[in-house]
């Protein structure tokens, strides 16, 4: 269902992207029912004069009135050279037909509207005006008609080209918003995917190998043992009962059980697999956010030393210093060579969400080492160390 709805809005992201770089498609759609209307207005300005000359201008006329129609739809199609070349010729037919007319000097808004729609630069919008304008002011002159016919050109113009550009802003300020949206949806449902996987690998990967862990030890404790393999039996039941909570907890978002109950699952946890956990805990300011980050951190850490480390002590540490809380885990194990799975990758990137930073140290002689560096946040309340490990130890 996750990938379904990242798709629908991969292909509505798409879809709006296109609207914004192709306005083209946008705008006449947009605008259906105005272009329509000043459609029918524009029959006023061939139709009219018409009715005084003969049947061969109505066929000029005609015409004319046909290759402005032609071109009135084409500009809204092209893009590119092709749209440019279209509003040369949308121009030259205005001229044209307020050669024949005077009353056609309206023409003359149909172009200039249109280009309004598509150009957002104000400059080049206010260059192609007064290039019209020096057009119509000739031809008027030209043709012995009164100069107040330019300026009725150049008042509707004016009017009708800036009421345009403002529609046309806001077509593109909504597309831009349009994406921006749907690039937020994406993103958002991008990062939850992430952290569901990131929390079903820190807490599946941590309770299977205690199960594991506890199951083997109970395996070879039947024969000699009942009594303590049944209770790590138990303890292996529990833990997966645990693991079931926590996942349902993580799949709807939330789990605050808090450091200190983590830290006992980690004593349990370590103490199964014959490691001794000593810890430092300092109090200190931690946040909500910070003390999730920590767990998690905890919880993988312990995770690689009873798996891979083949460790016998393990030493956790809480301090603040320099407006810093640093969080170190440490183990007398292999070291070597540290290889970040998903598992490191996932604890590094939940840190650097918290502005914090990891380091990871190995080491043959002195095994491996987690240091956990995050800044201090003020409101937070922090607990003593000796609370900490009383309700670690007690649990």
């Amino acid at each position: 269902m996750g990938e379904g709805r990242s798709r629908i809005a991969d292909q509505s992201w798409e879809a709006s992207q296109e609207r914004t770089t192709n306005p083209r498609r946008g705008f006449p759609r947009d605008r259906r029912i105005v272009r329509l209307v000043a459609l029918l207005y524009s029959l006023y300005f061939f139709v009219a004069p018409a009715y005084r000359h003969s049947f061969a201008v109505w066929i000029e006329f005609g015409v004319i009135y046909a290759a402005f129609l032609l071109l009135y739809f084409l500009v809204a199609e092209l893009s590119g050279r092709r749209q440019t070349l279209a509003f040369v010729l949308f121009f030259l037919v205005a001229f044209l037909f307020y050669g024949l007319s005077r009353e056609a000097y309206g023409v003359f808004v149909y172009p200039f509207a249109m280009l309004c729609l598509f150009l957002s630069r104000l400059r080049t919008l206010f260059l192609v005006l007064i290039a019209m304008m020096a057009g119509v002011v000739v031809e008027t002159v030209y043709l012995g008609r009164p100069l107040v016919t330019a300026e009725s050109v150049l008042l509707l113009c004016v009017i009708f080209g800036l009421g345009n550009v403002a529609f046309a802003q806001q077509v593109r300020t909504n597309s831009l918003l349009e994406r921006a949206n749907l690039e937020i949806e994406r993103l958002t449902m991008e990062a939850e995917r992430e952290r569901i996987a990131r929390d079903l690998h820190d807490l599946l990967g941590h309770t299977l190998t205690v199960i594991t862990v506890k199951l083997d030890l109970a395996r070879r404790l039947l024969a000699r043992d009942a009594n303590r393999a049944r209770i790590e039996i138990e303890d292996a039941e529990h833990t997966a009962r645990t693991a079931l909570a926590e996942v349902r907890e993580a799949v709807s978002g939330y789990r605050a059980e808090g450091l200190e109950a983590e830290m006992s699952r980690a004593r349990r946890s370590l103490l199964s697999a014959d490691v001794e956990l000593t810890a430092t805990l300092a109090a200190v300011n931690l946040s909500s956010s910070q003390a999730q980050v920590l767990c998690l951190v905890l919880r993988e850490a312990v995770t690689n030393i009873v798996r891979h480390s083949r460790a016998t002590a393990c030493h956790i540490a809480l301090a603040e210093s320099d407006a810093a809380i640093r969080f170190t885990i440490e183990d007398n194990g292999l070291g070597g060579a540290i290889r970040e799975g998903n598992g490191l990758r996932g604890m590094r990137e939940r840190v650097q969400m918290s502005a914090g930073t990891l380091k990871l140290k190995g080491s043959a002689k002195e095994g491996t080492s987690v240091e956990v560096t995050l800044p201090v946040r003020s409101g937070a309340q922090g607990r003593s160390a000796n609370e900490v490990v009383r309700e670690a130890n007690s649990q």
